[in-house]
């Protein structure tokens, strides 16, 4: 079974481009940066396909999720970080919404509206001639 990624990241206009995982991984990962997000906190979906040879692949995650570059273009580090510790907090708290829950909600979450989702799945889809294609799980 094959398994890829794929981001989308929504323009100031609302139209979704795709965002090569290689930049990503290099602007993620500290190796170059993307001059022209260099500062900004952008919408990013992230989406992983999954599929086996010879048949369309499948969506099989979606996620919706602000993302902090720094002023060179690289993935802000600290906002990511305190992104991670806001999930590890708030999946420890055994007694609801905590503050740290509402932290990541404010800070990192981004809901789509159901155009916007719509817009997404379409996007994603591999094979949209396959009639009832777009599945999310």
């Amino acid at each position: 079974m094959a398994v890829w990624r794929r981001y989308l990241v929504k323009e100031t206009t609302g139209r979704l481009v795709e965002l090569p995982a290689r930049l990503f991984d290099r602007a993620d990962d500290g190796t170059a940066p993307i001059p022209g997000f260099a500062g900004r906190c952008l919408d990013v979906v992230a989406a992983v396909l999954v599929g086996e040879r010879g048949t369309p692949p499948r969506i099989a995650e979606v996620a919706f999720t602000k993302l902090y570059f720094d002023q060179s273009g690289y993935v802000d580090a600290g906002m990511r970080d305190r992104m991670i510790r806001l999930m590890l907090q708030s999946g420890t708290d055994r007694e609801g919404r905590s503050d740290a829950h509402h932290a990541l909600e404010r800070e990192f979450g981004w809901t789509p509206a159901p155009a916007e989702l719509s817009a997404v799945l379409f996007q994603l889809d591999p094979d949209p001639t396959a009639g009832g294609a777009r599945t999310l799980h």
